[in-house]
């Protein structure tokens, strides 16, 4: 995932051969956040409901829950193919100043190769980054 602003290096932890992955935040489905632990398909799955209207990057209430969900530490995981998942909507509400603080992004590297990223608060100027620009762009 791209992530203008932020300077490089950034934090990776690598977990070590055979670590489980950590608890997280999956993926959003209609008026829900899927928090998972474990690997997928055999991890365990939580769903936490939220107000489901609108475009979620304008969502208030989805933005109150991922928010508690970044207050507790959990990662969120990044889904190339969905671009409103949850690190993507972490990314572009830390660039519009909704977001004042990092979060730690999850991402698959390979069959049981995973790592996590924390993605930090975006400078003005830094890799020529000029500031947010609409949400997906």
């Amino acid at each position: 995932m791209d992530h203008p602003g932020r300077r490089p290096p950034f934090d990776v932890y690598l977990p070590v051969p055979g670590e489980p992955p950590p608890q997280r935040v999956s993926h959003l489905a209609p008026g829900e956040v899927v928090v998972v632990t474990g690997a997928s398909p055999g991890g365990c799955a939580e769903s936490i409901p939220f107000e489901d209207h609108g475009p979620r990057w304008a969502n208030a209430a989805l933005q109150q829950v991922l928010g508690e969900l970044n207050t507790r530490g959990l990662p969120f995981q990044y889904q190339p193919h969905d671009p409103e998942g949850p690190a993507a909507l972490m990314a572009w509400w830390q660039e519009t100043g909704q977001l004042a603080s990092s979060y730690r992004q999850f991402s698959w590297q390979g069959p049981g190769q995973w790592l996590l990223t924390r993605i930090e608060l975006p400078q003005l100027g830094v890799l020529g980054w000029d500031g947010p620009r609409p949400f997906g762009q």
